[in-house]
């Protein structure tokens, strides 16, 4: 049997804006960008749906959201329906995306690359942006330097290859090709608390996954002054 990790268990509680800042941030983001109707969204990592019927309904542009994990895309279908909104839903990985070259005029990534290989995933959203678009991609980083052992124990909770400080990150960017990468960071946004009106839980929820979620609660605790997050804006 696969062990059940740090996603599962945000699938499984259906939580429906895990990354920094929550739905807020998204909305606040959101709103400063130029997004009409004859858009195309894409949102990667889409989770239950919260940022992508938030778009399709608010701004009325074309939306395809795209999760790697069964139970997200599920809940997201559900809440498409439940709100009657037309949203193309896929099932894929961010690092070998099913789309043409030139594709979207935004893409929308929400605590989603780390999960990633970056060495893959970054190029391929290079590539299906149209030319001059922008990736808006919300990442968790290390602002002091932490040690082997440290490294290991976040990476163990959250299955994520790299831990990256902001000019990490920025230079990542560079390096699949953006030609700009503005950082913002709003101060006052702190980690998102899971409870919400908004989840979708699933009826049974391994016990296995509540451990998880303490080992989640421990990290916060315990590097909460040398993690936080930034947003990314890179224009291709």
């Amino acid at each position: 049997m696969r062990k059940l990790n740090y996603t599962d268990l945000l699938a499984e509680l259906g939580i429906s804006s895990a990354h920094p800042g929550g739905s807020n941030l998204s909305k606040s983001i959101l709103s400063k960008e130029n997004i009409n109707k004859e858009m195309h969204v894409l949102d990667i990592g889409c989770g239950t749906g919260q940022s992508s019927a938030f778009l399709a309904k608010n701004y009325k542009c074309k939306v395809t959201s795209l999760d790697a994990h069964s139970t997200m895309v599920e809940k997201a279908k559900k809440r498409f329906n439940n709100k009657k909104l037309q949203i193309n839903l896929l099932k894929a990985n961010a690092e070998a995306l099913p789309f043409n070259d030139d594709n979207f005029d935004l893409i929308l990534a929400e605590s989603v690359l780390a999960f990633t290989s970056i060495d893959l995933s970054l190029p391929e959203l290079y590539r299906v942006l149209k030319p001059n678009a922008k990736l808006i991609s919300i990442e968790m980083i290390t602002t002091k330097d932490l040690n082997p052992f440290e490294k290991a124990e976040i990476q163990n909770v959250y299955g994520i290859q790299k831990i990256l400080t902001e000019n990490e990150w920025t230079n990542h960017f560079t390096n699949a090709g953006f030609s700009t990468v503005i950082v913002e960071h709003d101060e006052n946004v702190n980690y998102q608390h899971f409870a919400s009106e908004e989840n979708d839980p699933s009826p049974y929820i391994d016990p296995t996954l509540f451990t998880i979620l303490e080992s989640h609660v421990h990290i916060m605790e315990k590097f909460k002054d040398r993690l936080t997050y930034r947003i990314f804006k890179c224009t291709k």
